[in-house]
């Protein structure tokens, strides 16, 4: 794929995105016509690109849809949910033709007859494809420059050039204002504006397209003003105009200024003898000359020879600017390469995620090196000498540039969860008119960050459980209008940042979960036992909504009822580390919360040690950590627990969970870690505690690969592999 489609698609795709909300808001706001304009801005520029990449079939069916937005916005058409839902179509439309444009590198065959299909969808809108807008299709006539000299035939006594300007009807989206660019040109005499095309009625007025045309007379010679004009030479036309019999013209050289320019050429001198008071002398004298005579880029090719020869103390570079200004004849005008806008930076840029990816590979290689440093320094330090202080110092510092290092990296993959948030109100409002419940999703967050793992991760999850709230949570119109509720159900996507942790919770206000009913299927379908379900809390009821194949639904709809949507989520969801809770009042509705890791990369660990065998553990779960005596842990039924500030926290034994051999020396206290796991405490008993480090985790693969209680490995400075046990699963 050349690098024109690529740019393409990734700019269409951002304008759709922008389209498909703006005509969900406009559906609820049908007055709203800053909503109508940022429409149609976005359909615009779709076919300014289609047109850019010579998609005509593309280009065909946008015009056809913003023939039907600019009657929206003249009041000749009503902007109603079946309005909505065609330009909706043209958008789907169009994500398919990109969808293959990817999958190909190459334009959809067969794009004509879906264009006309749309076309015709859209009551023939559009059947005449829309005008050229390229200057060099526009008719010029022959006498304009001469005519325009004529109009200011009081000011360009001298010789001079005319322009032609005719702007793309798209400029203004390509960031280029025609008024400014042309108005910054040196030595400009006069500057003209007429309408490129007569003027309609105000109703009917596009006030995205530029439909002028701008002439000017300038000083500057023709060379000059192409290498001025920069990117837009391409849609000027460029006259040298003469002056008038009997009037010089002062970008020949005349014999005084020819003669100026020799003297300063024999003050240079042709021996080696380097006086750099008489270089500079020559050379800002000859600079002015050709100023003065219009010469611009010979002027400063001259100044520029000045300089460099000052600087490498030869005049070989001044004297052969100075020979090439003397012989010079007026070029015409040549291709000159696209220039920036004067006065503008870019200030973003586009980056390869694959490169990106690779760049935070190579930082956690560079950490698993410094963690290596370390544990080195720490076995020189036994020797206690100069070297082991000075390493100890060097790997202080390399930690603090490593750690700086990894935040800077890890910044370039962070995303807004909004580039997946925006993707949802279209999808309910489909899901909505399927099942005939009318609902509003209401989005907060959206610009929380999180890595780009954890934001690509989220829309399957968040897709089922969007599902699940329209499909089983909130009622249908009539029900809630008998409950008092409002017809249209909510249902709230929001995001918030707490820690080093990113919270989603996806919440509606309808019945709530039938815990009963979860009860009678659980048993039903065996997941738990009449005896285990009798000693589970609500809580853990509600839990059970996410074991597989579960569902409370009584027949399987498109949306839901196959019992793969919530296991999905959580399976989903613990898989980078995360977890899912959830909590229901009856009547009041349901809240699903789905907390994950904020970086799926980098972890702050502490090491733990069960027999003779490491482990880490998330720092960001650690409350505290406890030295107790032995007999401070009692039993309670066949588990154990401690007390902790009058609470009574259960406790689990590492060793004992993960079948490790005892140490062999018994400890008469026990060393406890306190940590908050799916928001309640508990107590793990390990026999040692180590130091704390960060480390990028890598996620388990292999023979490995989904085993319970781990959630990563890691490297050690030593070279050892390093564990991260998942606490909500040992605690589960």
């Amino acid at each position: 794929m050349n690098e024109f489609l690529e740019q393409f698609l990734l700019e269409s795709r951002e304008h759709i995105e922008q389209a498909t909300a703006e005509l969900l808001a406009l559906e609820k706001s049908p007055a709203d016509k800053a909503r109508l304009d940022a429409v149609l801005r976005a359909f615009h520029t779709l076919k300014g690109g289609a047109g850019i990449v010579d998609f005509t079939a593309m280009a065909h069916a946008i015009h056809a849809a913003e023939e039907v937005l600019v009657g929206a916005r003249s009041g000749s058409r009503a902007i109603t949910s079946q309005f909505v839902s065609e330009c909706l179509g043209c958008v789907d439309q169009i994500v398919r033709w990109l969808d293959t444009i990817e999958a190909t590198g190459a334009l959809p065959s067969g794009a004509d007859a879906q264009a006309h299909e749309l076309v015709a969808r859209f009551g023939g809108a559009g059947n005449a494809a829309p005008a050229p807008t390229h200057p060099g299709t526009a008719p010029t006539p022959d006498d304009w420059a001469q005519a325009l000299l004529a109009r200011h035939k009081d000011i360009a006594q001298d010789g001079c050039t005319a322009i032609r300007y005719a702007p793309d009807a798209d400029c203004f989206f390509a960031g280029v204002d025609p008024v400014a660019r042309m108005a910054a040109l040196p030595d400009l005499l006069a500057l003209e504006i007429s309408p490129a095309l007569p003027w309609p009625a105000l109703e009917e007025l596009d006030p995205f397209a530029c439909n002028v045309v701008l002439t000017a007379l300038t000083r500057l010679a023709m060379a000059d003003v192409a290498a001025a004009l920069g990117d837009i030479v391409d849609y000027c036309d460029l006259r040298q105009l003469h002056p008038a019999p009997g009037i010089p013209d002062r970008r020949q050289l005349s014999d005084p200024a020819r003669g100026l320019l020799e003297a300063q050429l024999a003050v240079i001198g042709d021996d080696g003898d380097i006086v750099p008071g008489r270089m500079a002398a020559a050379g800002v004298a000859a600079a002015n000359v050709l100023r003065h005579a219009g010469r611009r880029a010979d002027a400063d090719r001259v100044a520029r020879g000045l300089e460099e020869s000052l600087a490498q103390k030869t005049p070989d570079l001044l004297r052969a600017a100075l020979q090439s200004a003397l012989h010079a004849m007026l070029p015409a005008p040549a291709a000159i390469a696209p220039a920036a806008p004067q006065g503008t930076t870019a200030t973003t840029m586009r980056i390869d995620a694959a490169r990106v990816d690779a760049l935070v590979n190579l930082t956690g290689e560079l950490t698993v090196a410094k963690n290596a440093i370390g544990h080195t320094a720490k076995l020189a330090q036994e020797g206690d000498n100069v070297l082991a202080a000075m390493l100890k110092e060097r790997h202080a510092l390399l930690d603090r540039l490593v750690t700086e290092l990894q935040q800077t990296v890890l910044a370039l993959r962070v995303r807004p969860l909004r580039a997946v948030f925006q993707r949802f109100p279209r999808l309910l409002r489909e899901a909505a008119a399927e099942l005939g419940r009318p609902a509003e999703l209401v989005l907060e967050g959206g610009d929380t960050e999180a890595d780009k793992a954890i934001v690509e991760m989220l829309f399957e999850p968040l897709l089922h459980v969007l599902r699940n709230a329209i499909d089983h949570g909130v009622e249908d119109a009539a029900s809630r209008a008998a409950l008092g509720k409002p017809a249209v159900a909510s249902i709230g996507l929001r995001a918030m940042r707490e820690q080093e942790h990113i919270v989603v919770e996806v919440s509606d206000d309808g019945g709530g979960v039938d815990t009963d009913r979860v009860r009678e299927v659980a048993l039903s379908r065996g997941l738990v036992t009449a005896e285990e379900l009798a000693a589970m809390g609500e809580r853990d009821v509600l839990h059970l909504m996410f074991a597989p194949g579960f569902s409370t639904a009584r027949q399987v709809t498109g949306l839901s009822g196959r019992g793969v949507g919530l296991d999905s989520v959580r399976t989903a969801v613990e898989g980078v580390g995360g977890r899912v809770d959830i909590t229901s009042r009856p009547r009041a509705g349901t809240t699903i919360r789905l907390t994950l890791p904020f970086s799926v990369m980098m972890t702050r660990v502490m090491l733990v040690a069960a027999g003779e065998q490491a482990f880490g553990i998330a720092l960001d779960v650690v409350v505290e950590t406890l030295r107790v005596a032995a007999d401070r842990i009692v039993a309670v039924g066949a588990a154990q627990a401690i007390v902790v500030r009058d609470q009574t926290v259960p406790l689990i034994e590492l060793r004992e969970a993960l079948d490790l051999p005892p140490t062999a020396h018994q400890q008469t206290d026990a060393t406890i870690v306190l940590a908050r796991v799916n928001g309640s405490l508990g107590a793990l008993r390990v026999d040692r505690i180590g130091e704390r480090m960060e480390v990028m985790l890598k996620p388990l693969e292999g023979l490995l690969a989904g085993t319970r209680g781990i959630a990563g490995s890691t490297m050690l400075g030593d070279g050892s592999v390093l564990l991260l046990l998942d606490l909500g699963e040992l605690f589960r």
